[in-house]
């Protein structure tokens, strides 16, 4: 390609129009990094900022440059990765791509390119204009260049304290509250460094003085609001002051765009609700990690639950004196009437055999709350019922159990009754609990019979294997452009042709490139009555380009442990990095009781090193070995002692 034209007037309009864009920001360099709610125009633009905007735009639309990136049969190269046409970054890891093999520069540097046709290098930029320039020879000697302008200002970003600032992203509570009588509200935010901040409550002049605590350019500030005294079933405003210091250049409060709405009530003024879709959350807490809170427990419809707070659009469930719950408005209907939370008195229960599985069958007469907490270590699972109690001691044994040795009952709280399933050992291979009729059923299933020392060790098995992503959702995005869930799905063919070589049964959860839900995705491997179900996926993360890598697997149940770091074992035997190991990882494909479901993350594609050999089949067939002599030495452990 010719150089570019040096008036090119688009690209200078273009440029123009994002330097008065982020230009005047930049000017007001103290608040570039926070998000701040109507602090950013108080001060008019200085005329200086407006007239380095204009300059800056014609010196970089004034800079010839050129770029082979079209390719067509010719020498090509681009760019990928690079800062924006206006940065205050004193540096940046630029990203280019050209035809693999070729030797490649970036500025004039030799660096190293991968077999994906990436390459990468650290450019230091000076105040002014910079220009980036990437090279690619080719073996027959013919070369490729581009290049990049941008306008680099050297500037202080430490905020500065006047006009007075609040970063509205970080003001807690976020969402509207209704809480009982006896509660605080914890009010927190981010905001300029020094001052005095007050909450006000509203009707009823309430204020109270914050805590502050300082930082290097801001301070935090924290107050606990009790709300004794409140009208019940009044809505309260909180809102937030911020009062410049003593000396200070400014006068005036600043007051963000911020109010939260508290509604106070007594317990019997909560409802009741009811549980109506499958698979209701009900969580612990209203973390938010990426994958969502740590879940308590997945109810099915009618539940009742007793309401004792909201946050949001989640309400807060009373399970007992001590424990309390979170699920979303949009899983439960409001009952009418009464409001008292159910309970019931157990007089017995039984365990007993089955032909799939060993049985508990715990008297259900109330819709309440449960749960089962897995404890390998312990070698038992323990069900817990909110709303139960004891009224007798008759706990009846069956012979001819396989996989429960006994059972065994506290009364932890008057309302909280847990049952403690007793194994005979921890290598299970699920359960389920369920409603069926007036009894609350828990089924341990008996393990499959399969001979791991046979010529084909899997036969017997039926194992499902899940594709990450598909259709629209790509997934993670390498380097060099490589689509996560083209890999995934590549390994989980892999991976079955591998399984189903050896006898087992195979269902290829995600069989092409489409969408699905990842309920829909876990039922299937249900439904279809799987005895194993290992998800497949590709890992991203980490700032630049050689830092975070590694292989790793996930599980969710603790029960499904040993098959993750069995699996893990035999994929470190490639030669890939740690990641590790890592537990009650909360993915939904894998979150399920009801048979061994472990995640693998194989490798980093946001890793040069990781890439190239995800791009690579013959490494992505060994993945698939590893993972499947991970899944054999897992069965030669699993086999319990009484069969």
């Amino acid at each position: 390609m010719q150089p570019e034209s040096p008036t090119s007037g688009s690209r200078a309009l273009a440029l123009v129009r994002y330097l008065e864009r982020v230009v005047p920001v930049i000017a007001l360099g103290t608040f570039a990094s926070c998000a701040t709610a109507g602090n950013l125009d108080r001060s008019p633009v200085p005329g200086a900022a407006a007239d380095r905007a204009t300059a800056a735009a014609k010196l970089v639309a004034g800079t010839p440059t050129r770029c082979d990136s079209t390719g067509g049969g010719s020498p090509w190269v681009k760019f990928l990765r690079v800062p924006e046409p206006v940065t205050n970054q004193p540096r940046f890891d630029v990203l280019s791509m050209s035809a693999y093999p070729a030797a490649v520069r970036m500025n004039g540097q030799a660096v190293k390119q991968y077999r994906t046709g990436v390459f990468f290098a650290t450019v230091s930029f000076n105040e002014g204009v910079n220009r980036i320039t990437a090279e690619a020879t080719y073996p027959d000697g013919s070369t490729a260049v581009c290049e990049h302008v941008i306008f680099f200002e050297k500037r202080d970003t430490t905020r500065q304290p006047y006009p007075l600032w609040v970063e509205s992203g970080s003001i807690e509570p976020a969402a509207d509250m209704e809480l009982l009588p006896e509660e605080l509200v914890k009010v927190s935010f981010r905001g300029s460094k020094g001052q005095e901040a007050w909450i006000d409550v509203q009707p009823g002049k309430r204020s109270i003085r914050s805590v502050r605590e300082d930082f290097a350019d801001y301070s935090i500030y924290r107050a606990e609001v009790p709300v004794r005294g409140l009208a019940t079933g009044v809505a309260h405003t909180l809102s937030v002051r911020l009062v410049p210091a003593a000396g200070a250049p400014v006068k005036e409060a600043y007051r963000p765009a911020y109010a939260r709405t508290i509604i106070v009530r007594n317990p019997e003024d909560f409802p009741l609700v009811k549980v109506k879709n499958a698979d209701s959350r009900l969580v612990y807490n209203l973390g938010a990690p990426r994958l969502g809170g740590p879940i308590r427990s997945e109810l099915g419809p009618g539940v009742v639950l007793k309401v004792n707070g909201k946050t949001g659009s989640s309400y807060r469930i009373r399970l007992s004196n001590t424990e309390t719950g979170f699920i979303g408005e949009n899983d439960v209907e409001v009952m009418e009437g009464n409001r008292s939370q159910p309970v019931y008195s157990l007089t017995s229960m039984s365990c007993g055999p089955s032909a799939a599985g060993d049985v508990v069958s715990i008297p259900y007469l109330e819709p309440v709350p449960y749960e089962v907490y897995p404890d390998p270590d312990g070698r038992r699972l323990v069900v817990t019922l909110y709303g139960a109690e004891s009224a007798a001691t008759w706990v009846t044994h069956r012979t001819g159990r396989k996989v429960i040795d006994k059972l065994t009952w506290e009364q932890s709280t008057p309302e909280t009754f847990r049952v403690y399933v007793h194994l005979k050992t921890e290598s299970i291979w699920g359960y389920d609990i369920r409603p069926s009729g007036g009894s609350l059923v828990l089924s341990v299933k008996y393990p499959p019979e399969y001979d791991p020392s046979a010529a084909k060790p899997l036969a017997g098995l039926k194992i499902a294997i899940e594709a990450g992503h598909g259709g629209s959702g790509l997934g993670a995005i390498g380097l060099s452009g490589l689509e996560e869930k083209d890999i995934n799905l590549d390994v989980s063919f892999r991976l079955g042709e591998l399984c189903a070589a050896m006898g087992a049964e195979v269902l290829q959860v995600r069989d092409s490139d489409k969408d699905m839900g990842l309920l829909e995705k876990r039922a299937k491997a249900i439904d279809w009555g799987a005895h194993m179900l290992i998800a497949i996926h590709a890992n991203a993360g980490g700032r630049g380009y050689l830092s975070v890598s590694g292989t790793s697997t996930y599980w969710h149940n603790p029960f499904w442990a040993p098959l993750a770091q069995a699996i893990y074992d035999r994929l470190l035997e490639t030669g890939l990095q740690e990641f590790g190991v890592v537990g009650a990882f909360n993915y939904t494909v894998t979150r399920t009781s009801q048979l061994p479901a472990v995640l693998v993350e194989q490798a980093f594609l946001s890793h040069a090193e990781d890439e190239e050999k995800l791009a690579d089949p013959a490494f992505r067939q060994q993945l698939a070995e590893k993972i499947y002599a991970g899944i054999v030495d897992y069965l030669k452990e699993a086999r319990p002692a009484a069969r």
